[in-house]
Formats: structure tokens, sequence, C-alpha cells
């Protein structure tokens, strides 16, 4: 089993937070502060992602071998997301 960790300063531009990886992967995810993280593909906008901010807790996401995760904050606003892999 591999374990990796890593902070991100999520913005307004998209930001690869899980890249694809070998076998099938579970993210966890915590938002540092109250700002809304969008979750979703390499395409990933504030309109289309999946929704998550702090007030959700602690948040898995399970990703399959070609699987990435990006995210992305509305216009002008930042978010610290902390993320640890397991794989």
């Amino acid at each position: 089993m591999t374990i990796t960790n890593a902070h991100y300063a999520i913005t307004d531009t998209r930001t690869k937070v899980v890249a694809a990886g070998i076998g099938h992967r579970t993210a966890h995810l915590a938002s540092m502060g109250n700002t809304t993280v969008y979750l979703g593909d390499s395409t990933v906008t504030s309109a289309t992602g999946y929704a998550y901010s702090k007030t959700l807790g602690e948040h898995d996401v399970f990703l399959g071998p070609a699987d990435e995760l990006y995210a992305v904050c509305s216009s002008g606003q930042t978010e610290t997301l902390t993320v640890m892999v397991v794989q």
C-alpha cells in the first residue's frame, strides 16, 4: 500500500489533485477553510463540478486506475484542500 499526502491552494484555475495511478485508489479530502471547492474531471468548472465544502466534513472519493481528480473554486476565490491518496 502506498500513501501520499499533499496540500493544494485551489483557485479559479483548475488544479489536478489526484493523478492517474496503478490500480484503484481512495482519495481522502479535507477542506481547510469555508470556501466551496468544485470537484470533477479535467473540464470541471464551478458550474459543473461536485460542490464540496468544509461543512460536509472529510470526504472520500474512489478512483479507478485511469481516473484523475481536479478541483476549482469560483472566480476570485481560494481554498486550501488537503488530499491523502491510499493506493
